[in-house]
């Protein structure tokens, strides 16, 4: 079973390199479940410029916070928003991205839909998202083009209108 993409929430990354993220308030929405997130580029005009990063977090043992809020809104930050930040410091990124997530069952199945994501963008736009740098396959990515088409229409309209819910 599929469920709605978040809603979107600015993922401000520009910092030091190996300091705090994001801010406090964030932590507050992002749940402690499994799931699977996206980085993306407002103001772009197209998916294949926007998407630049797709992830997945699980219940990490022996780790606070877990699952979604472990991996995006906290102080330790993971080896792509490590180099997204750097790319933010040195001018080659604007520092306007967003992120949205849906949750999942376990990091079993979060690994399986960003695998079937990255794989299904692959296919659209003949490369995988600027950030995800390790190959990344699914062997039936074709189960999840419904979830890619909900996020890509998600995504669409916040290109267009970042600041309007999309539903």
């Amino acid at each position: 079973m599929f469920q709605a993409w978040s809603d979107p929430i600015p993922y401000d990354l520009s910092r030091k390199r190996r300091r705090a993220s994001v801010p406090r308030e964030f932590s507050k929405s992002v749940p402690e479940t499994p799931g699977t997130y996206v980085i993306y580029r407002i103001g772009q005009a197209n998916t294949c410029d926007a998407l630049i990063d797709i992830g997945e977090a699980g219940l990490r043992p022996n780790s606070t916070p877990k699952g979604l809020r472990g991996r995006l809104a906290t102080t330790v930050a993971h080896s792509a928003s490590e180099k997204i930040a750097a790319d933010i410091n040195d001018g080659k990124l604007p520092n306007e991205l967003c992120v949205v997530w849906v949750e999942r069952r376990s990091k079993e199945d979060a690994k399986e839909l960003q695998n079937a994501l990255i794989s299904l963008f692959r296919q659209e736009c003949g490369r995988q998202p600027r950030y995800n740098t390790k190959l990344e396959q699914h062997p039936e990515p074709e189960a999840f083009v419904p979830v890619y088409a909900a996020l890509k229409t998600h995504i669409g309209c916040l290109l267009r209108r970042p600041t309007t819910r999309c539903s």
